[in-house]
């Protein structure tokens, strides 16, 4: 779910900054857009308990366009979610501190296919109670490396890790652990 949201808002701001893509042979650019984090969510469902959320953190995002007007995205952001279980006032800690760079057009293989990668550094995910006990982290080096195929179909995806990856996509090990907090 999380690579999903990054690639959704990766493709809205890829659309956002469309217009601003210089012309082929023009100078190198660099665009940065930053934001700062403060939303409150009330009685949503989170693994199958009704919570507060409330989101706060910074998020900065940039755009490079090289001289042939190749584009890469660079995301560095640190966001806490704080969640409180309306049914007990139990409280757990969901953040992220760490840079996501996707490396713009991707790669053209000769079979036609295309590589894109896709890099995580830092903490991608940490589960944690008010008292700093940890029960569940992925952090460290995570590289996504998608080939599709001319109609945009996935062909393969390969991992590469290095640290210790818990999470790595798996929900049922991250409701668990906010289960063991809250529930």
């Amino acid at each position: 779910m999380k690579r999903v949201v990054r690639v959704a808002v990766l493709m809205g701001l890829m659309t956002l900054v469309a217009g601003w893509v210089p012309p082929a042979g023009a100078a190198a650019s660099t665009q940065v857009f930053h934001t700062k984090v403060d939303v409150t969510l009330s009685n949503i469902d989170q693994c199958g308990f009704t919570v507060n959320s409330v989101v706060r953190g910074t998020d900065t995002f940039h755009v490079f366009t090289d001289q042939s007007g190749n584009m890469s995205f660079q995301d560095t952001s640190h966001v806490v979610s704080t969640l409180t279980n309306v049914a007990n006032g139990k409280v757990v800690h969901v953040d992220n501190a760490g840079r996501d760079a996707f490396g713009g057009p991707g790669v053209e293989n000769p079979d036609g296919t295309t590589t894109f990668t896709d890099v995580l550094t830092g903490r991608d995910i940490r589960i944690y109670t008010s008292h700093d006990s940890v029960l569940l982290k992925d952090v460290g080096y995570l590289a996504i490396v998608d080939t599709v195929d001319a109609d945009g179909n996935l062909v393969s995806q390969e991992l590469v890790t290095h640290g210790p990856h818990q999470f790595a996509g798996d929900f049922d090990v991250y409701c668990d652990a906010i289960t063991a907090a809250i529930g």
